[in-house]
């Protein structure tokens, strides 16, 4: 669970109230200020190195404060300073390395959710997000449409540019799916040339409108590019969402396999009604 910066904040303001009040009750004898490290680490994992330094500031003067008023005496005033700078420091040294071991793991986890080549979700994030976006869907009783994506000549472009200018235009594509959908869109490359775009709340006319502009930016695009590569797109449109990911993305992938066979560079999108039975919602004209 990560706290918000509000919260993590206040937890570290009042840990840091309740272990200066125990230094200052528990006397000069007893040193208690390594337990000024966990306020100051739950800023430093929630918030971020730069909070965690003001958070291990603050840390050093609740230890000031607290022990000056319980007594504690040194040989000369500057000791006061010089201590409450090694304190500071200890703090923040210890509130960097968390931050940093924070954000290693989350860049780790980003990366494993991710495709190396287009920062796509990939197959296995996008199936995971997909579930908990369906689920809300069949709460909310929304349909929910699903296309599978596949580039047409795709492998020309591997063959006469070579696998640089396919990865390039991988990449352009990818970028054009993010400009072309909804944030609350989920779009993945789900292998090759294939990706897929998962569309809540879509019902058959936004959806057509939807992914008929994408299929035509997605040609000019490339042909901005030099090369005929365009995309043939497969869409379903469940008006009641199954419980069945896999079969979703089964029946889209089926329904890009029909536009490849009307000539490519097609968008073929289907109506499942309530029931379980398709019902056509027609194909984009010839082109």
């Amino acid at each position: 669970m990560t706290l918000s910066k509000g919260r993590a904040w206040t937890a570290a303001l009042f840990g840091i109230a309740i272990i200066s009040g125990f230094d200052f009750l528990s006397g000069t004898e007893l040193r208690v200020y390594p337990l000024y490290f966990a306020p100051i680490s739950v800023v430093a994992w929630h918030v971020g190195r730069r909070d965690a330094m003001g958070a291990a500031g603050l840390g050093a003067l609740g230890w000031l404060g607290s022990n000056f008023a319980a007594g504690l005496a040194f040989s000369h005033p500057g000791f006061w300073i010089a201590n409450a700078l090694v304190h500071a420091a200890s703090f923040a040294l210890v509130g960097s390395l968390i931050a940093t071991l924070r954000a290693a793991l989350t860049h780790e986890r980003e990366l494993s959710r991710t495709d190396p080549l287009t920062s796509l979700l990939n197959s296995r994030a996008f199936y995971a997000e997909a579930a908990w976006v369906l689920a809300l869907c069949r709460r909310k009783d929304h349909p929910v449409t699903l296309a599978y994506i596949d580039l047409d000549n795709f492998k020309a472009v591997n063959d006469s540019q070579g696998h640089q200018a396919g990865d390039d235009l991988l990449r352009t594509v990818a970028n054009l799916l993010r400009a072309s959908t909804r944030p609350s869109d989920l779009c993945a490359r789900l292998g090759g040339d294939e990706f897929a775009i998962l569309l809540p709340e879509a019902d058959p006319r936004e959806a057509s409108v939807a992914l008929e502009r994408l299929r035509a930016r997605l040609a000019e695009t490339a042909g901005a590019h030099g090369c005929s590569v365009t995309g043939s797109i497969g869409a379903v449109t469940f008006l009641k969402v199954p419980e069945n990911l896999e079969a979703m993305v089964s029946a889209a992938d089926s329904r890009m396999y029909v536009a490849k066979a009307a000539g490519k560079n097609r968008l073929h999108l289907e109506v499942v009604g309530a029931d379980g039975t398709p019902v056509p919602a027609g194909a984009s004209p010839p082109l």
